[in-house]
């Protein structure tokens, strides 16, 4: 009898801010992106639910929630018509869980510890209004670990994130390479620790380019099957709205071509019954980690781009580097302008705490990734919009507060 392999699919859903002024249903922009990527984003609850055995974790970014209730508002299309209810219909037959993640996808190794409470706030007020219970698990992302992110996550009562696999294998050479990748683990931080799921690059990689059941099946046979112990965990974690995932029709792209035959063939053919789909929190609930490992700075794997624990494709340039100093400088700022706020009390207006917020909102929409993942003039501007628009928010704070 083969021995049970637990299965966990993670995907990542996240649009960037387009319309950094006013409504998504008004850029042109944002209505061409949306229009390719709603099948992705709407089309999952309707497979899940004709599948017992269907299990999936979603990470939506607090961004993409906040442009799809937009569109929503707008009645930009009918199937976004009580999307957030099927979802949590799906999470109520125990198929689908969420996670935590930064508002605006930042890359957490690279930003002020304060500046990453104020994301994770931001990204659990609107995941729970959307989807209810606080999430236990967190999205790093770009998966962009560092072991500096562990107590705010640890304080902020995460029990889990996501690490690339190589980052665990490689700090620990002396351990089992399978027992590394396919089992949980403790990290731990100044007196903080937080459970680290392995993902496992090279199958996430196959489902990130498109891949069939047959092929899954027949690689955890002949790679990871002679090493399983019957706890195995294989996670496999992508972005959920790119490449194949916006294809639709009845046989085609992620869900149509390998997700509901795989669901359709757990159930039906005993060849695949040594398989079960989990979400990660069932998966710990029954397997808990039971050793503590070093994990080395790094993010996903990133094509063309030397994986050393610098986040390369988010700093390397002087362009980059120009606009990361702007961020920092400008969250220096808002900090000292912040406590200054607090120090004041009931004695501030509300015009002020409302002006204060909207400079929060700037700076963390400036830290967005995805300006240094495309790190071309234009994306890059984004971020110094961004932080001009933060300071000018501090400057009425100021003026209201009549800070000298």
């Amino acid at each position: 009898m083969k021995p049970k392999l637990y299965f966990a699919i993670v995907l990542h859903m996240h649009q960037p801010r387009y319309n950094l002024t006013g409504p998504t249903y008004e850029s042109e922009i944002a209505r061409d992106i949306f229009n390719q990527t709603l099948h992705p984003y709407t089309y999952p609850p309707e497979v899940i639910e004709k599948y017992e055995n269907a299990k999936i974790t979603f990470n939506f970014t607090g961004s993409l929630i906040e442009q799809l209730n937009e569109l929503m508002s707008a009645d930009f299309d009918p199937r976004l018509k009580g999307l957030w209810d099927r979802y949590l219909k799906s999470k109520k037959l125990g198929r689908v869980e969420f996670t935590g993640c930064g508002y605006f996808h930042p890359m957490f190794p690279l930003i002020p510890e304060d500046d990453r409470r104020k994301q994770i706030e931001m990204h659990l007020k609107i995941s729970e209004e959307t989807f209810g219970a606080r999430p236990k698990g967190f999205w790093l992302p770009e998966l962009a670990f560092s072991t500096r992110v562990v107590p705010v996550l640890a304080e902020m009562g995460f029990k889990w994130t996501i690490v690339d696999g190589p980052h665990i294998v490689n700090a620990n050479k002396d351990m089992d390479r399978f027992d590394l990748l396919y089992h949980p683990h403790y990290v731990e931080y100044e007196g903080h620790r937080i459970i680290i799921i392995p993902r496992d690059r090279s199958i996430s990689n196959a489902q990130q380019s498109g891949y069939n059941p047959i092929w899954l099946k027949n690689e955890i046979e002949n790679s990871i099957q002679p090493h399983n112990d019957g706890n195995f965990l294989l996670t496999v974690a992508t972005d959920g709205e790119n490449g194949w995932f916006r294809h639709s029709g009845a046989n085609a792209g992620f869900w149509g071509w390998f997700f509901e035959p795989l669901a359709y063939l757990l159930g039906k053919d005993p060849n695949f019954n040594f398989i079960e789909l989990i979400t990660i929190d069932e998966y710990l609930e029954k397997h808990p980690p039971h050793d503590t490992v070093v994990v080395e700075d790094g993010s996903w794997n990133v094509p063309g781009t030397f994986d050393d624990g610098r986040f390369l494709k988010w700093t390397e340039g002087e362009r980059r580097e120009k606009t990361w100093a702007q961020i920092l400088e400008t969250s220096k700022l808002l900090h000292e302008v912040d406590e200054r706020v607090k120090a004041l009390g009931e004695n501030c207006s509300s015009e002020a705490v409302k002006a204060l917020q909207q400079a929060w909102r700037w700076l963390l929409m400036a830290e967005a990734s995805d300006n240094f993942w495309w790190g071309s003039e234009d994306w890059l501007n984004r971020s110094a919009i961004c932080s001009i628009k933060a300071k000018e928010k501090m400057k009425e704070v100021s003026r209201l507060c009549h800070f000298t």
